[in-house]
């Protein structure tokens, strides 16, 4: 074959042999490039089904626009060799990679969330791989993880919204009833049985190459095929933990649930991403690099943890909680695409409401000496806190309403709550020290008010004293047994220490009492979100914009999740929308994302330029750029330029 040339291909050498054919490199005359050839073998060109196959091997793979999956140019035939034309990825599988050893946490996170995206993109189009195995995954010099092989994919239609015509009723398996087709050691146990499988089968096999990138070695490890399968089937995998002391535990959980027997107990392969990318720790030092938002939880405390804590057990210190949106991460190149909602504007913040005023949102004028009128328009500024300057001028309008009453425990107590504002926004011990003084005197003036302990309770979350913030919101919901605000509060407490449970029920609890207020539908959908509940999410956002529908922080994340359930043009309305409001780098950034994830890289151009414009001192924003520029085209140049500028 070598030698050989086929159509305006010239085969060069050979690379190897995979699924049902022999792949060489090949040179492209016709646009001077390098390409890989995958050729049917000669004992199966004679075989209907194996041509069968192996063009179904082409058009799964070319169905799929993603930058984690092999790129199909063409398939052909000449005479009687039919050929595959991919692009021609230089690197090493991840099987030779894996010989070496274990991989580091970092680098095999970042490979295996690469994978994940990919399966996902897979799943979401009703193609099942059904081959998964660290053979059939090429790791490029630069970090870029390609998924190859797809001779064995399966259309799934349940997966998928199909019409009843003939041509999606097409049974793409093309495998005898029974037969086993994967390589044991990755198989799921329903494709082991011969059983029908689905995406979930996916999941299970990439649990297997997962768990042995991190641990060298494989979870049902056995001394030859058949008790190999006797493990798949019987036996649990084995403990991570003790092939790998330092996984961490959330890590070792969720590969856990990717190996379950059940086939409905495993995550589905975009949850299985989403908790991939919320999970991954920042500074990692291997060639694959991706960082994680202020404030998000490490892999032990964050969305890989075990089932909440009961009430019964005492609160530990930790982070307060994660105060930012959802944060996505894409698998290109040496970058993960970031569509953080980590900007300043853009913060999650938890801030004490403690009375809900009345009359909407006109704006009440204080005569110069009614102090209570004052407080009752700083109310409303905290209230809404998303729209610009609402901090600043309710702080000015509380101190004068001090200076009219100094012994006013609802001002003090609401001043601290817009220095805590202040904080949530740009953290400064300035703001931490004026918090803690008015909460201190709101208690001395009043410490039957129910508000003076919220203050109380955010002054200790800052200082992360999570026993007295735990103490001072009950204090303030048994003064205020009506009042919706400590629930909230409680529920805040509970999310920082992770324990989603208590969170969720006190969030609820604040919800019957205050069913309107919008940062509760907030709150909620951040919990849903973190806990891969898109659909969820999507209905909290939703429900929390029909009171503040110009909040750019509510349709930044409704944007968020729009795209993890696949709805990208309603992701990219939403952050359009946001950035008519209020134009960020980062929401530049993620309609980037978006429309690159669409595979219309020319169109993520030129918001990943305007994100740059904005913040031109964030490294990842710089590499997004570069990987629009690599596959939009023109741009090879500009992509190189800005590679270089990254690393520099």
């Amino acid at each position: 074959m070598i030698g050989r040339k086929l159509s305006h291909y010239e085969v060069v050498e050979s690379l190897g042999a995979g699924g049902m054919g022999e792949v060489y490199r090949a040179r492209d005359s016709r646009l001077g490039r390098d390409v890989a050839i995958k050729v049917l073998t000669p004992d199966r060109t004679g075989d209907e089904t194996s041509r069968r196959r192996f063009q179904r091997e082409a058009m799964a793979a070319s169905s799929l626009n993603h930058p984690n999956i092999i790129t199909i140019y063409e398939i052909n035939s000449e005479g009687d060799t039919d050929f595959i034309v991919m692009e021609h990825v230089r690197g090493a599988t991840l099987s030779s990679r894996i010989k070496r050893g274990p991989i580091p946490i970092d680098e095999a996170v970042g490979y295996a969330s690469q994978i994940a995206e990919a399966l996902t993109k897979a799943h979401a189009a009703g193609i099942v791989h059904r081959d998964l195995k660290p053979g059939n995954v090429m790791v490029t010099g630069d970090g870029l993880v390609k998924v190859l092989d797809f001779g064995l994919a399966k259309f799934d239609s349940s997966s998928v919204n199909t019409q009843s015509s003939g041509e999606h009723q097409v049974d793409l398996t093309l495998s005898l009833p029974g037969a086993v087709t994967e390589t044991i050691a990755y198989m799921s146990p329903e494709q082991a049985r011969g059983d029908r499988v689905d995406a979930r089968s996916d999941v299970f096999s990439f649990g297997i190459m997962f768990f042995e990138m991190l641990a060298g070695q494989l979870p049902f490890a056995a001394p030859n095929a058949m008790a190999i399968l006797h493990n798949i089937h019987f036996s649990p995998p084995r403990d991570l933990r003790e092939l790998r002391p330092d996984a961490p535990p959330g890590l070792a959980a969720l590969l856990t649930r990717m190996l379950e027997k059940p086939p409905e107990q495993r995550p589905t392969m975009a949850e299985v991403a989403s908790m991939l990318r919320v999970g991954s720790r920042a500074g990692g030092t291997s060639a694959v690099t991706w960082r994680c938002g202020d404030g998000a939880r490490d892999w032990a405390a964050g969305p890989f943890s075990a089932s909440a804590a009961t009430v019964s057990q005492p609160l530990v210190s930790g982070e307060r909680g994660n105060s930012r949106g959802p944060q996505i991460w894409w698998g290109v190149g040496l970058v993960f695409l970031v569509a953080t909602f980590a900007g300043s504007a853009y913060v999650l913040r938890r801030h004490a409401f403690v009375t809900r005023t009345s009359g909407g949102d006109a704006p009440i004028l204080p005569s110069e000496q009614d102090a209570f009128s004052l407080y009752k328009r700083a109310r409303q500024e905290l209230d809404h806190y998303d729209r610009p300057g609402s901090t600043e001028q309710a702080i000015k309008d509380l101190e004068r309403a001090i200076e009219l009453n100094p012994q006013s425990a609802a001002s003090f107590a609401a001043l601290a709550e817009a220095y805590d504002q202040k904080n949530q926004m740009n953290a400064d011990p300035q703001w931490i020290k004026l918090t803690s003084r008015n909460a201190n005197r709101a208690l001395e003036l009043d410490s039957e008010l129910g508000a003076s302990h919220v203050a109380a309770g955010l002054a200790a979350m800052q200082v992360k004293n999570n026993e007295s913030a735990l103490k001072q919101f009950n204090l303030a919901a048994r003064l205020e047994p009506k009042s919706g605000v400590p629930y909230f509060w409680l529920g805040v407490l509970y999310d920082s220490v992770g324990k989603g449970e208590l969170e969720h029920d006190a969030l609820n609890r604040a919800l019957q009492i205050d069913p309107g207020d919008w940062r509760i539908y907030m709150q909620l959908a951040q919990n849903s979100f973190n806990a891969a509940k898109y659909n969820d999410a999507a209905a909290n956002w939703e429900q929390a914009l029909k009171s503040e529908p110009d909040n750019p922080e509510a349709l930044g994340s409704l944007g968020a999740v729009y795209h993890m359930l696949g709805r990208d043009d309603d992701a990219a309305m939403a952050l359009q929308r946001a950035l008519e409001i209020k134009p960020n780098s980062d929401i530049y950034n993620n309609l980037g994302t978006v429309r690159f994830y669409q595979g219309r890289y020319q169109d993520a151009v030129t918001p990943f330029e305007k994100s740059v414009a904005l913040h031109a001192n964030l490294y990842d924003r710089w590499g997004n750029l570069a990987d629009a520029y690599r596959w939009a085209p023109g741009h090879t140049e500009r992509q190189n330029r800005l590679t270089n500028r990254r690393f520099s």
